[in-house]
This record gives C-alpha cells, sequence and structure tokens, in this order.
C-alpha cells in the first residue's frame, strides 16, 4: 500500500522544475525579442530601397516612351508615378500608362533614396535611386 501511495506522490512536477523552465524560457525570450526587432527593421529599409528603384524604374521607363511633363522637385515627379494614374506614354506607346501604385507612406519612404537630375522642362530629366 505505501509503495502505491509514493507512485501517485512523485507525479507531476515539482516547484523548482517549474522555475528553472519559466527562467530558461525569460532567457531565450530577452535574446530573442531585441534580434527580432532588428530583422524587422532591415526589412522596412530593404522595402524602401525596392520601391525607390521600382519608382525610378517606372519614371525612366515613361520618360523613354515619350513622357516629357515636367516637375519641380522629385517630389512632384514620385506623387505623379506613384498615383493611380500615372504617366501616359506619347507616340508609339500613347495609350499606354507608367505608374507603380503604393500608398503615401511607402512612396514617402522611399523618396529619403530618390533624387531628381536634369532639366525640369525637358525629356533630359532622370530620377535614380541612391
Amino acid at each position: 500500500m505505501k509503495d502505491l501511495m509514493k507512485t501517485k506522490a512523485k507525479k507531476g512536477f515539482s516547484l523548482v522544475e517549474l522555475l528553472v523552465v519559466i527562467a530558461v524560457i525569460g532567457v531565450i525570450a530577452a535574446i530573442a525579442i531585441p534580434a527580432m526587432s532588428g530583422i524587422f527593421g532591415k526589412s522596412e529599409t530593404a522595402k524602401a530601397r525596392r520601391n525607390a528603384q521600382s519608382i525610378v524604374s517606372t519614371f525612366n521607363s515613361a520618360r523613354a516612351a515619350g513622357n516629357t511633363a515636367s516637375y519641380a522637385n522629385a517630389a512632384a515627379a514620385i506623387t505623379a508615378v506613384t498615383s493611380t494614374a500615372g504617366l501616359a506614354g506619347a507616340g508609339a506607346f500613347a495609350g499606354s500608362q507608367f505608374s507603380a501604385p503604393m500608398s503615401s507612406t511607402e512612396s514617402t519612404a522611399a523618396s529619403t533614396g530618390i533624387g531628381l537630375s536634369g532639366t525640369t522642362g525637358g525629356s533630359v530629366m532622370t530620377l535614380t535611386a541612391q
């Protein structure tokens, strides 16, 4: 009878064992959480660069297709490219629309990596990803 009582009392975990497991989980979380925040920050930066390249590529494609609209600054050109209307082609590309639609938050983040060069009144104006 005593042997039967001892086996029933041995089931389960002791308080010390549970505290050790909780402490180990806490240490792992303390290491993993800061590492994960760094990964998310890098992914946002990569997304902004990718969006900047997409905007620049679309803008320069529209320029090559005959779009000659002029813009006062890079922000105006970026807004034109990222709107749903986009930039219109000309000549053989008349009727073509060149756009890279994205939210204003995405285009604002991407704009930090874009520069505008050339004249604002002609087709030599280009956007460049930096």
